[in-house]
């Protein structure tokens, strides 16, 4: 077994398709099926089922697909640590945070870090899904909650705040709630059944007295649209809120929080440019969200 070979395995995985993984992979149809079939043999297993449909995995290749994905991470991260070893300021630093922290949050002060630091470049991971930290070779990783394992060193670095927002367009429109109970009478936007787990669907959930939602989208920012575009009231980070310029509801109500965890791969400790990107983001966390209770 080769990487290539695993390599290939993981983009027909995704896509359930041997040409779009040749045309990811910039090689042919035929060269991906024949990887297919060597990494086949080298595992004497199958790992599709091949079809007129498409590729799609047996047990054995949904077996094989976290641990090739593992291996992947893991050399994306030596590449990253080689790209630009030691202490100078230059090279990729990877990381890993929910979506709208990422493009709302972190990307908007990022021109002045570039300013003082123009080699260093990023990946996101931006996403409503957090990847598994056993699984994740970021080289930091935000999380709304503590984790449990992982090779990483974790500290609290401050609290997001989460409240019910509408637009001012709505609330022109509409009456807002003076209790929970007359959120009945609201177009209420949320998440799918699919991301009722995460802990704002569950609070927006309790808030509004099990009401059945309106519109349900599977991610913040099409929440966020959704709100901007008149259609309703959403449970939202503030400073997503009020940076849209977005109305309040039921403003005298306890606000939800989750505490906000920095998280740094234990393999980038000593890496300059690593230090300096955490030292951004504690600074970034430490004035743009609330203080640590």
């Amino acid at each position: 077994m080769n990487w290539d070979d695993l390599k290939v395995f993981i983009f027909v995985a995704k896509s359930n398709n041997v040409t779009e993984a040749g045309n990811s992979l910039n090689v042919s149809a035929s060269t991906v099926s024949r990887k297919i079939a060597a990494l086949e043999d080298s595992l004497s297993t199958v790992l599709f089922l091949k079809n007129t449909n498409g590729y799609f995995l047996t047990e054995a290749g949904s077996a094989l697909l976290p641990l090739a994905l593992e291996t992947q991470e893991r050399f994306k991260l030596i590449e990253r640590q080689m790209s630009q070893p030691g202490n100078r300021m230059a090279g990729q630093v990877r990381i890993d945070c929910p979506e709208l922290m990422g493009t709302h949050l972190i990307m908007p002060g990022l021109a002045g870090f570039r300013d003082q630091y123009p080699e260093i470049s990023f990946d996101f991971i931006n996403t409503a899904v957090s990847s598994k930290l056993t699984q994740s070779h970021s080289d930091i990783i935000i999380r709304l909650r503590r984790p449990e394992n992982g090779n990483f060193t974790m500290r609290r670095v401050g609290t997001l705040m989460q409240g019910l927002f509408c637009s001012e367009g709505y609330a022109a429109a509409n009456r807002l709630p003076a209790k929970p109970d007359d959120l009945k009478h609201h177009y209420l936007i949320g998440w799918t059944e699919e991301m009722s787990y995460m802990p704002l669907a569950q609070w927006l959930n309790e808030v509004s007295r099990d009401q059945k939602l309106w519109m349900r989208v599977p991610n913040l920012n099409a929440q966020l649209k959704a709100v901007e575009a008149d259609l309703g009231i959403a449970a939202l980070p503030t400073y997503v809120a009020h940076q849209s310029g977005l109305r309040q509801v039921l403003a005298d109500s306890p606000l939800h929080s989750s505490d906000i965890w920095l998280l740094r791969n234990q393999a980038t400790q000593g890496v300059g440019r690593v230090d300096q990107v955490v030292d951004y983001l504690m600074e970034l966390f430490q004035s743009k969200t609330a203080p640590m209770h």
